[in-house]
């Protein structure tokens, strides 16, 4: 489980995060929306330890998030891969970083499959599309089993089918009892797959609660983008 406790991030006078707290359980999946500038990508990355924070606690089952390695895995918006290596070499390179042991190939082997990736095993980085990308760091997390998934704008540059896969992906991580935060601007997707949402504006939690909560907020046959509105217009 993921405990975010009082989580403060400054840039300079204008806070990024103020006051922040949220829980994430095993098998889970929370949505994470809120305006441009509200502060989704900020949590992402420190709880990526990709930026400290400021302040509070980031805690996994009771203990400091960033003193256990290997819990965390990062589909960031803009999915890099290295070029010189091949789909496989990315799972290669995981089992070795992760010390994964030596039956790491056979599962590799399974999250080739289970990724779509199977005809891409030997394709550099260098040429797979951005979707093909996403699926390339998913399947590196799910060899070293990442039990925190950090997902941010996965649908942006995707067609159609594309977007399924990544329903798909998103569906399959939670069954397999990871805790996934995902960040989005389509509310829609949030709608569909979050079991439960946070609202944040300006760096602060304006609603949280599931869909079903946050819909009966308002009257009539209220969508996620109106109660969306409604908590940010004026916040």
């Amino acid at each position: 489980m993921l405990t975010v406790n009082h989580l403060r991030k400054r840039f300079g006078p204008r806070p990024a995060l103020d006051d922040l707290s949220f829980t994430v359980h095993d098998g889970y999946i929370l949505g994470l929306v809120g305006p441009n500038g509200a502060g989704k990508t900020t949590t992402l990355s420190c709880l990526a330890a990709l930026l400290p924070p400021d302040g509070g606690t980031m805690l996994w089952n009771g203990r400091a998030l960033m003193e256990q390695s290997g819990v965390t895995g990062l589909l960031p918006e803009s999915p890099e891969v290295y070029p010189l290596l091949t789909v496989w070499e990315h799972l290669a390179f995981t089992a070795r970083l992760f010390d994964l042991g030596p039956n790491w190939a056979e599962s590799a082997t399974v999250w080739l499959e289970r990724m779509g990736l199977a005809s891409q095993r030997d394709t550099l980085g260098a040429v797979l599309s951005k979707g093909l990308r996403q699926r390339v760091l998913l399947a590196c997390a799910g060899l070293r089993r990442a039990q925190l998934m950090l997902v941010d704008e996965p649908m942006i540059g995707l067609d159609p089918q594309g977007q399924k896969d990544v329903r798909e992906l998103l569906s399959l991580f939670r069954r397999e009892g990871s805790a996934v935060v995902l960040s989005s601007h389509q509310l829609p997707l949030v709608e569909q797959v979050a079991d439960y949402v946070l609202i944040l504006n300006k760096g602060r939690e304006v609603a949280e609660g599931t869909v079903a909560d946050l819909k009966s907020r308002l009257a009539g046959s209220a969508t996620l983008e109106d109660v969306f509105l409604s908590m940010t217009q004026d916040s």
